[in-house]
C-alpha cells in the first residue's frame, strides 16, 4: 500500500461523516484552485446532485477517483498531495472540522498479512528469498535458548502446569539487545510467526543501483540491504512491545539496533525513507518514540551525561531527517537538566562539562533558529555561545576547537540568512581554521557555507574555487553516494546558476537532482531543494540563449522552448509540494523560499512568447509574490534584503506583462532598499538599476537608460569580470547611443554633441570587443567534479587568508566611508566578540 491509497482508505472509512458534515459550496472553489478537482468533469458530476448530501457524496467519490486534467492545465494531473491540501482545507474552518479532521488522522490502516499481500505490496519480488533468510536469521540470532539454570520451586510448578496443559515452554533472552534477559514464555514464537514486516523496500531504487555501474553504487546498495534488514528488526522489536506484557517497561531507543543507528552518521539518511513511509501510511513514528524514550531517560537521571551524548546523536539524526520541532524539544530539555546540575555541581571539572555541552546547545539551537527564521533568536543564541566561551576562558578553560568551528558554521549560516554576506564569509574562514582536519563532515559544511557566502557577494573566482574544492573533498572523504556529497553540488548549481548559465549548468543541475534521488530514495527536502535549482537552471538558460535576441522560426527550436518551459514549472512544483509534504500546507514561514522559486518559475512562462494561460501564471505568480512579501517583511524587516528580492521579482513579473509603470515603481522601491543595506558598488545594486536600465529602454526613454548605464559601466572592471550580464549592459549602452546619435538635430551645437557621441560610442565598442575576446571560457564543471581535490585544505586556507586580508580592507574603508555619510557606529567583529546584526 502507498501513501495515496492509505489516505483514500481513511476517507472510506469517515464517508459517512464527512458526507454529512462537508460544505460543498464552501470546498469546490479551492479544490479547483489546487487543481484537485477539474471544471469540466469533477465539478459538473458534483452540481447535478439534488440535495446537499447527495452533492457532498459526488464530491468524495471525486477524491476517490482521481481524474486527469488534462488541457485544462499544463501543471500534469491532480497534485501528488491532494489529501494535505483537502485536510488543510478543512482546518481553515477548524470550529466545524476540527473533529472530523481528527477522525482522519487517527484512522488506522490494517496491515496485511506477511506471507500474502506484504511480501507482494512492499518488497521486491527478486527479494523474496532475502526475506526468508531474514527470517531464519531472526531466530537463530535475535531468539536463543537460554542455559540451563537453577529454578525455585515456584518456577518448576509453573512449568508442571504448562506440561499438563501441553504447552511447551520456551526461555529465551534479550541479551543481545541489552533488555536484562527478560524471560518470555508461551506464545512468543506465535507472535514472531505472524510478525508483518512494514518496511516498504523501494524496489525502483534497488534496480537502479544494481543496474548502475559505478562502484559506490554497488556499494550503497549493500548498505541500503543491510539498512532494511536492521529497520525489519526494529520493527519486530516494536511489535513485540505491543503484544508481549513482559516487554511493557521496554523501549525501542534503548535497544543495540537504534544506538548502531545514531552512531553511524554516514547513513542516517537510509533509514529516512523508511521512516516516512511508516508514519505517513500506518501511523508509526519511530521519531516521536525515540523522543519521548529520551524524555523518559533523562527524568530518570541516570549517568545522566551519557544520555546528553546519546542525545546530541538523536538531535543530528533528526535534524537530517528535517524534524526540527523535535529536534528543538530535545536540546531545550537538554539545556533544562544541565541547568538544574548547574546548582548542584560544585566540582569545577564537573561544571567544565555542563558548561561545555551547554555550549552545543546553544550551537544546536542557533541551526534550529535558522531553519524557522527565527533571525533574532538566532543571534541571541550566538551571543550566549560567546558568553559561554568567554567565562571558560576566564576560568583557565577552552571550548574543543570542533565545538567552537560549529559554532562558526551555524552562526555563518545566520548571517547568510539575515543577508550579511561579509559576517558568513568570515565565520566560515575562522570556523575552516578551528576544525579538526579529520572532521571531514564539519569541513564540508563550512566549505559549502563558504561557497554561499562568495556566490552572494558575487565573488566568482574564490566562488568557483571554494565551490569545486567542496565537492571534491566530499568525492574523497565522504563518498558520491553521501548526503554531504550532494550538499556540495548544490552550491556548486548555485554558483553555476549566477554566473555560468549555460547548457552545462542544466547539465550539473539534472546531475545534481539525479544524485539526490538514488542517494536518498524518497521525495526529501534534500530533492526539494534540487527541483529548485533545476527550475532556476532550465529558466536562467532559456532567458540568457532565447529572449534576449530575436528567435527564428524553426520548429525544433520552438518544440525545444516549450520543453524546457513545461520542466521549469513541473520542477518548481514538484519541490513546493514536497516542502509542503514536509512542512504542512499552513507552514508559511518555511514555505518562503520554494513559494519564491514558483513564483519565479510562473514569471518565466508569462514572459516566455506563448500567449496560452498567461493571465492564469500572472495571478498565480502575484499571489505567491503578495505572500512572501507579507512573510519577508514581518521576519527581516520592511527594509530588509529579502523584502528587496520580493520586490525585484514582483518587477519581472509586472514586465511580463508589459505594466512598465508598475515594474518601474517596484524597481524603485527595491534600490531605495538596496542603499540602506548595500554599498553602492554591490552586484545585487547594478544589477537592479540594470534592470531599470532596461525598462527606460523598452519605453523609449534613451536619455534615462543611457545615465543608468553610464553609471554602472563606470564600476565595471572588465578585464576581470566575466559576468554574462555584462554583455548586456555595454550593449544596451551602445544601443542608446546608436539611438541618441541617429535622432541628433542640426546645428553646430547638435554636430558637438554628436561628435562626443561617437567618441564615447566607439569607446564602449572597443571595450565589448576586448571583453569579448579575453573573456576566459567557462570551465567544464562536470569534469572538474570527477577530479581528485589539487590542493589540501591547509593551502585553501593559506591562499583564502591572503584574499581575506585584502577583502577585509576594502571592508572595512566602505564601511568607514558609510559610517561617515550615515553617522551610524558600526561595530568591528572580532573572534570572540559577540555579534548581534538585525536586518
Amino acid at each position: 500500500m502507498d501513501r495515496d491509497s492509505a489516505n483514500a482508505t481513511r476517507l472510506r472509512v469517515n464517508r459517512i461523516a464527512l458526507i454529512q458534515q462537508i460544505d460543498v459550496q464552501e470546498l469546490v472553489p479551492k479544490l479547483i484552485r489546487a487543481r484537485i478537482l477539474s471544471v469540466n468533469h469533477d465539478v459538473q458530476y458534483i452540481n447535478q446532485g439534488t440535495s446537499r448530501i447527495d452533492r457532498a457524496r459526488r464530491l468524495i467519490d471525486c477524491l476517490l477517483t482521481p481524474i486527469s486534467i488534462g488541457k485544462e492545465s499544463e501543471r500534469g494531473e491532480r497534485p501528488a498531495n491532494w489529501y494535505l491540501l483537502f485536510r488543510s482545507y478543512l482546518l481553515e474552518n477548524s470550529s466545524i472540522y476540527g473533529d472530523l479532521v481528527t477522525s482522519l488522522d487517527n484512522t488506522v490502516i490494517r496491515t496485511p498479512a506477511f506471507a500474502q499481500r506484504a511480501s507482494e505490496a512492499f518488497a521486491d519480488k527478486t527479494n523474496v528469498q532475502r526475506s526468508n533468510e531474514f527470517r531464519n536469521n531472526v531466530n537463530k540470532d535475535l531468539l536463543r535458548t537460554s542455559q540451563p539454570k537453577q529454578i525455585n520451586e515456584q518456577q518448576q510448578q509453573s512449568n508442571s502446569q504448562i506440561k499438563n496443559n501441553q504447552e511447551q515452554t520456551t526461555k529465551i533472552e534479550f541479551d543481545k539487545y541489552e533488555m536484562n534477559k527478560i524471560l518470555i514464555q508461551g506464545s512468543f514464537q506465535k507472535v514472531i510467526d505472524n510478525l508483518t514486516y512494514l518496511s516498504q523496500i523501494p524496489a525502483h531504487l534497488f534496480d537502479q543501483l544494481s543496474h548502475s555501474n559505478q562502484s559506490y553504487d554497488h556499494e550503497q546498495l549493500k548498505t541500503e540491504y543491510q539498512v532494511f534488514d536492521d529497520m525489519r528488526r526494529l520493527e519486530l522489536i516494536n511489535n513485540l512491545m505491543k503484544n508481549e506484557h513482559s516487554l511493557a517497561n521496554q523501549c525501542t531507543f534503548d535497544t543495540d539496533v537504534v544506538n548502531k543507528l545514531l552512531i553511524d552518521s554516514n547513513h542516517y539518511h537510509h533509514f529516512y525513507k523508511y521512516f516516512i513511509a511508516l508514519s505517513s501510511i500506518y501511523g508509526i513514528h519511530f521519531d516521536r518514540q525515540f523522543l519521548q524514550s529520551f524524555i523518559n531517560s533523562l527524568d530518570k537521571q541516570d549517568d545522566l551525561f551519557k544520555i546528553i551524548d546519546k542525545g546530541f546523536q538523536l538531535y543530528h539524526f533528526l535534524y537530517g531527517y528535517g524534524r526540527y520541532e523535535l529536534c528543538r524539544q530535545i536540546i531545550e530539555r537538554i539545556v533544562q537538566s544541565l541547568t538544574k546540575q548547574v546548582k548542584q555541581q560544585h566540582q569545577q571539572q564537573q561544571q567544565s562539562t555542563i558548561w561545555t555541552y551547554l555550549f552545543r546547545a546553544c550551537c544546536a539551537l542557533i541551526q534550529v533558529h535558522n531553519q524557522g527564521l527565527e533571525m533574532k533568536d538566532a543571534w541571541a543564541r550566538i551571543e550566549a555561545a560567546n558568553e559561554i566561551s568567554e567565562n571558560l576562558k576566564t576560568n583557565g578553560m577552552e571550548i574543543a576547537s570542533n565545538d567552537q568551528a560549529w559554532l562558526y558554521f551555524a552562526a555563518s549560516q545566520t548571517a547568510y540568512e539575515d543577508a550579511n554576506f561579509d559576517a558568513s564569509i568570515q565565520y566560515c574562514y575562522k570556523g575552516l581554521k578551528l576544525a579538526d582536519k579529520n572532521n571531514h563532515l564539519l569541513i564540508i559544511d563550512l566549505l559549502c557555507s563558504l561557497t554561499q557566502g562568495l556566490t552572494s557577494k558575487w565573488i566568482m573566482n574564490k566562488a568557483q574555487t571554494t565551490a569545486v574544492m567542496a565537492v571534491q573533498y566530499a568525492a574523497k572523504y565522504c563518498g558520491r553516494n553521501s548526503p554531504k556529497y550532494v550538499y556540495a553540488l548544490q552550491q556548486l548549481v548555485q554558483y553555476s546558476n549566477e554566473f555560468i548559465q549555460d547548457a552545462s549548468t542544466v547539465e550539473l543541475a539534472q546531475y545534481t537532482f539525479d544524485r539526490a534521488r538514488i542517494i536518498y530514495g524518497y521525495e526529501s527536502l534534500v530533492v526539494a531543494h534540487s527541483h529548485r535549482a533545476l527550475s532556476k537552471s532550465l529558466i536562467t538558460h532559456a532567458s540568457t540563449t532565447y529572449s534576449r535576441r530575436s528567435i527564428e522560426d524553426n520548429s525544433s527550436e520552438n518544440k525545444y522552448i516549450d520543453s524546457s518551459q513545461i520542466d521549469y514549472i513541473h520542477h518548481a512544483n514538484e519541490a513546493y509540494r514536497i516542502a509542503q509534504d514536509w512542512f504542512g500546507v499552513e507552514d508559511h514561514i518555511r514555505l518562503f523560499p520554494f513559494k519564491m522559486s514558483l513564483a519565479h518559475a510562473l514569471q518565466a512562462r508569462v514572459s516566455s512568447n506563448q500567449n496560452e494561460n498567461k493571465d492564469n501564471y500572472f495571478n498565480d505568480a502575484m499571489e505567491l509574490l503578495d505572500d512572501c512579501l507579507t512573510i519577508a517583511k514581518d521576519i527581516f524587516g520592511t527594509m530588509s534584503f529579502k523584502v528587496a528580492q520580493v520586490y525585484r521579482l514582483r518587477s519581472a513579473t509586472y514586465l511580463s506583462k508589459k505594466m512598465y509603470n508598475e515594474a518601474e515603481q517596484q524597481l524603485n522601491i527595491c534600490l531605495q532598499i538596496y542603499k540602506l543595506c548595500l554599498p553602492p558598488n554591490s552586484f545585487h545594486f547594478l544589477v537592479t538599476k540594470a534592470s531599470l536600465g532596461l525598462i527606460y529602454k523598452q519605453q523609449g526613454n534613451y536619455e534615462k537608460a543611457l545615465t543608468l548605464f553610464q553609471s554602472i559601466s563606470s564600476l565595471l572592471d572588465t578585464k576581470s569580470q566575466s559576468f554574462r550580464w555584462i554583455n548586456m549592459v555595454l550593449e544596451s549602452l551602445i544601443e542608446c547611443y546608436t539611438h541618441l546619435e541617429e535622432n541628433r538635430g542640426e546645428g553646430e551645437e547638435h554636430r558637438t554633441s554628436s561628435s562626443l557621441i561617437n567618441n564615447a560610442s566607439e569607446k564602449v565598442r572597443a571595450e565589448l570587443y576586448e571583453w569579448r575576446r579575453t573573456i576566459a571560457k567557462p570551465v567544464d564543471l562536470m569534469s572538474l567534479i570527477h577530479e581528485e581535490p589539487t590542493r589540501t585544505l591547509h593551502q585553501f586556507l593559506h591562499d583564502s587568508t591572503k584574499f581575506q586580508e585584502t577583502t577585509d580592507r576594502v571592508h572595512a574603508l566602505i564601511h568607514t566611508q558609510l559610517r561617515a555619510k550615515n553617522r551610524i557606529p558600526i561595530p568591528i567583529p572580532t573572534t570572540n566578540t559577540k555579534t548581534h546584526q538585525e536586518a
